[in-house]
């Protein structure tokens, strides 16, 4: 969950070059492995009790483990020392031991977050893919001839890079160079833009569901935005995977090649319709802050196999991380959203199909309603805190705080069917209105 506003927008592009960098990137990869080892023998175990407990019949049993938490040294004594011992016999610029640093402690960081979780395992991380990070300070971009330096060697060995002809080079050459990442054929180059905040009065509540987003907007109302073809396109390509991995030990090569092709179009079809929704968001909604939920889907999976299907057919994060490149999101607590009654805050009965009744109220209104609008008043509060609250004037008088069309007290019940439905238009660059 982000604990501040973004300030800027970072897209990424791939280019090919054909330079000779297997020296270096083997260089790169072991002083970023031996920059690991360091950091992982001086990481401090401490020790904790941890209780869990499970259910027989109507009672629970508890018990209690220790459980081992790393404290991963990150102060500024160890850090110089370890930039010191990594500097010597280095044969290339200095900036890339920061780098290497930069790249352990990412990794150890990752990794400490999943082994917290019980995804990963009390075992050092092993790096096996060689790349080389380039920091902005080893770059130098040249905006009028689209050409980009990079140091190697300081005052004997560059790398030049030269993006004029690129199809991107129109869109990104005002923007300032980011960190670059080299490979053995190709590099991926880095650019941002900051990004204004002064435009984003509005904030739409986004309910992620099976086959729609439904969008609570303060102007427009209540949006679906139709999801079902996505739904579709995954359900197609399944069916025919499956089929191929029922027949696979018949004849394991040619199988073999019909699952990798069509996995490839599955990814691809998706990829394409991911990317095109986003853009349609971004700019339907330009001057709005998106705010989402912060799913799991791993709390959502129970005994129903066909809901598991059609739960690992949905894209909710892969949508969000790719509207996080256009647009700015946000995330809430995504519990009791469709549950709690918008107008007086008490806990809901569910009804028949989309229903939720409120016996405090006496009112009842649609589920995914519900949901949306709830996530529209989360994402408010966390709005006002990350923008630092309400701020009073010298003269002593109240400000109001609230945003342009934030609800004062009131919910504008709607009808049962959203006002408005959307679905993304795959030949065009807007959405269509049903």
């Amino acid at each position: 969950m982000r604990k501040k506003l973004p300030n800027e927008i970072v897209l990424t592009y791939k280019i090919n070059h054909n330079y000779d960098l297997n020296n270096f990137l083997i260089d790169f990869l072991n002083i970023s492995q031996k920059a690991v080892d360091i950091i992982w023998n001086n990481i401090h175990w401490k020790e904790k009790v941890v209780k869990h407990q499970y259910k027989i019949g109507n009672n629970y049993k508890y018990y209690s483990t220790v459980r081992l938490i790393p404290e991963i040294p990150k102060d500024k004594d160890f850090k110089r020392v370890l930039r010191r011992r990594l500097l010597n016999g280095w044969n290339y610029a200095s900036h890339y031991i920061d780098a290497a640093i930069k790249v352990a402690y990412s990794t150890i960081d990752s990794w400490k977050s999943n082994y917290l979780k019980g995804l990963r395992k009390r075992t050092k991380v092993i790096f096996k893919r060689p790349f080389i990070r380039v920091k902005t300070t080893l770059i130098k971009y040249n905006k009028e001839k689209g050409e980009i330096k990079i140091t190697i060697k300081p005052r004997k060995e560059y790398l030049i890079l030269n993006i004029k002809d690129e199809w991107f080079f129109d869109k990104v050459k005002d923007w300032e160079i980011g960190e670059i990442i080299l490979k053995e054929n190709s590099a991926y180059l880095t650019f941002k833009q900051s990004l204004d905040h002064s435009n984003r009065e509005i904030i739409v509540g986004v309910d992620s569901n099976l086959k729609s987003l439904d969008i609570y907007h303060p102007i427009e109302g209540w949006i679906k935005v139709d999801l079902s073809e996505l739904h579709r396109i995954k359900e197609v390509y399944d069916i025919i995977i499956d089929k191929l991995k029922s027949i696979y030990k018949k004849s394991p090569k040619r199988i073999g090649r019909l699952l990798k092709k069509y996995l490839n179009r599955r990814k691809n079809r998706v990829k394409d319709f991911i990317n095109k929704l986003t853009t349609q968001l971004s700019r339907l909604f330009h001057s709005a802050i998106f705010i989402f939920e912060d799913l799991n889907k791993f709390n959502m999976y129970d005994k129903n196999s066909k809901f598991h299907r059609e739960l690992d057919r949905t894209n909710w994060m892969r949508i969000v991380r790719q509207l996080e490149y256009k647009s700015i999101v946000l995330y809430v607590n995504p519990h009791y959203t469709s549950k709690t009654c918008p107008v007086c805050g008490s806990k809901m009965e569910s009804q028949e199909g989309q229903v939720v009744y409120c016996p405090n109220c006496k009112k009842s209104f649609n589920r995914q309603l519900v949901g949306s609008f709830n996530i529209f008043k989360r994402g408010i509060k966390l709005v006002k805190k990350l923008k630092g609250g309400v701020g009073v004037p010298v003269s002593g008088a109240e400000v109001d705080d609230m945003f342009p069309d934030e609800p004062r007290g009131e919910l504008k019940l709607m009808t049962p069917n959203p006002d408005v439905v959307y679905t993304v238009n795959l030949n065009g660059k807007y959405f269509k209105c049903l």
